[in-house]
């Protein structure tokens, strides 16, 4: 795959909400706000694990997870769909527990989910919503 688009990487910053997709095998969806978020590299997004129970169980169940990113002003947005593992330790957990440090010297992630980013989607309205970007 690619590298993600640069314009897209720069819209999911660092303190910046998203909506993280997952589902259960038998096709339950889940999907839910997080906020706790790092590019490792560039197709490497890594989530930060405080409270998470069905995402957790999901991603260690089917390994796929989806994420969008959006802004009003000027409207644009993207999808990015990936595999997707959940670990408690290496440099992609060290990475988003030495963020969390940063803030609250006292915490630590229970673990992390790391997606592999394997296609991008233009979520944006008009013409092109929905229109893969890259894969």
């Amino acid at each position: 795959m690619a590298a993600v688009p640069k314009r897209a990487r720069d819209l999911m910053s660092p303190g910046k909400v998203m909506a993280l997709a997952t589902a259960s095998t038998d096709g339950e969806p889940n999907v839910v706000p997080m906020q706790q978020c790092w590019w490792y590299d560039d197709d490497t997004m890594v989530i930060g694990d405080l409270f998470m129970n069905k995402t957790k169980a999901n991603i260690q169940e089917n390994g796929r997870a989806s994420f969008t990113v959006w802004q009003e002003k000027p409207r644009e947005g993207y999808k990015f769909n990936g595999s997707a593992q959940y670990l408690t330790s290496g440099p992609e957990y060290d990475l988003a527990n030495g963020e969390m440090k940063k803030k609250m010297p006292e915490k630590n992630f229970k673990g992390v989910v790391v997606i592999k980013v394997e296609k991008v989607f233009d979520i944006k309205s008009g013409p092109t919503a929905g229109q893969l970007i890259t894969e």
